[in-house]
């Protein structure tokens, strides 16, 4: 119990899986005491005593399913069989004789369908429900709200109302939160990429600077395969394992660095552990742009100090960049054709797809903004022949 608690309490650090898991367990203790207080109340309901009888025990397997699915890690799976079990019994409530139980019951099939926060789920699951729902008040509506209501059509409507709006609203920040996530995602994928060019473009300069000092790689060094090799058994030790595996596998590790792991992989020849655990290695090798590569990269640059910040820190002006007249025509020439052929404009939909047109470009050059990139006798010779650069330059 205590580990379950500290797991809820520490959900932020979980997968998704282990949270979907963590959000079924909770939903089938709440279902599972749900229907076992509900059993005694079975006999004032209108059924007969063999369904009073059939029905809780059927809601108790749907119940044992669902925690056979979590023990089998199907939890997505599972997910949907709790979702069964209340939408069962809310249907089962519904054709009892305390109609408004049956309608409180609507919302709790919605809430536990909005506790797994999943859009689909609830579009499904829960706009059947509301549509359901709607009908049933509707058809049910004096039961509801008593016979002594003053107006039936207005609190039909009002507890409609009530209802899909619950909905709506929840629809709505469902919608909202998928979107931020998806661009939290696009925004995570974009940068990764970019992290990934700059880890390449590191491991080549890397591999120059080696060649060029006639340097090896660390994991030819004999001291550090040694340490590498003396900390495995150590841990593997610990943990009361075999030492002679971890040193096999350890020796194989700094082999395959000499190696084209891919033909290693591939190669049918080779026995399955074997190709099993040259697959497993691809990640850690040491001369190429892997995950552990990367993940050295971003450790070393913890202790890289940076230049304080200052005003003047980078240089825009291509008069202070250049010197020689046809590098600034040049580096003028540049900066007209990326805004003409690059795309950078937002379109209506707001995605970037428009370029810059050449009445754009002259308007962008001579404005104030752009004195920091271009002096004014530049943009003079810009406009005197702006014809030869809308032609020869898109």
């Amino acid at each position: 119990m205590k580990n379950f608690f500290g797991r809820v309490f520490n959900s932020e650090f979980l997968t998704f899986n282990e949270v979907l898991r963590l959000k079924v367990t909770i939903v089938t203790i709440f279902l599972f005491i749900f229907v076992i207080l509900s059993i005694p109340t079975t006999s004032l309901s209108d059924f007969t005593s063999d369904i009073n009888l059939l029905l809780p025990i059927s809601f108790i397997l749907l119940l044992l399913i669902t925690i056979i699915l979590l023990i089998i890690n199907k939890n997505r799976t599972a997910m949907h069989f709790s979702i069964f079990t209340i939408i069962s019994i809310t249907i089962y409530y519904l054709g009892g004789s305390d109609y408004f139980y049956g309608f409180i019951l609507f919302f709790v099939a919605l809430t536990i369908i909005i506790f797994y926060q999943d859009i689909y789920t609830y579009l499904v699951y829960g706009g059947a429900i509301t549509i359901y729902a709607l009908i049933y008040i509707n058809t049910n509506g004096s039961e509801i709200m008593g016979a002594n209501s003053a107006s039936l059509e207005i609190s039909n409507l009002t507890y409609q109302s009530i209802l899909l709006g619950f909905y709506i609203v929840f629809l709505i920040q469902f919608i909202m939160s998928d979107n931020i996530y998806e661009n939290l995602n696009n925004e995570y994928v974009r940068m990764n990429k970019v992290l990934e060019k700059y880890h390449d473009l590191s491991m080549e300069h890397l591999k120059e600077i080696l060649e060029k000092n006639n340097a090896s790689f660390i994991y030819n060094n004999i001291n550090f395969q040694q340490t590498i090799s003396e900390l495995s058994v150590f841990v593997n030790e610990f943990f009361e394992d075999d030492s002679a595996d971890i040193l096999e596998a350890v020796e194989f590790y700094f082999f395959i660095h000499d190696k084209d792991i891919d033909n290693i992989v591939e190669d049918k020849r080779l026995n399955v552990k074997t190709r099993k655990h040259a697959n497993e290695f691809k990640k850690y090798l040491l001369n190429n742009r892997t995950e552990m590569v990367s993940m050295l990269f971003e450790f070393s640059t913890l202790f890289q100090d940076t230049e304080p910040f200052s005003d003047n820190r980078y240089e825009y002006n291509i008069n202070n960049i250049f010197y020689n007249k046809v590098d600034k025509l040049l580096a003028m020439s540049i900066i007209y054709k990326f805004l003409r052929t690059e795309k950078t404009q937002y379109d209506k939909w707001g995605k970037i797809t428009e370029n810059f047109t050449h009445e754009q470009v002259t308007e962008l050059f001579v404005s104030r903004e752009f004195r920091e990139f271009l002096t004014f006798e530049q943009v003079n010779f810009y406009l005197d022949n702006q014809e030869l650069f809308d032609e020869y330059l898109t």
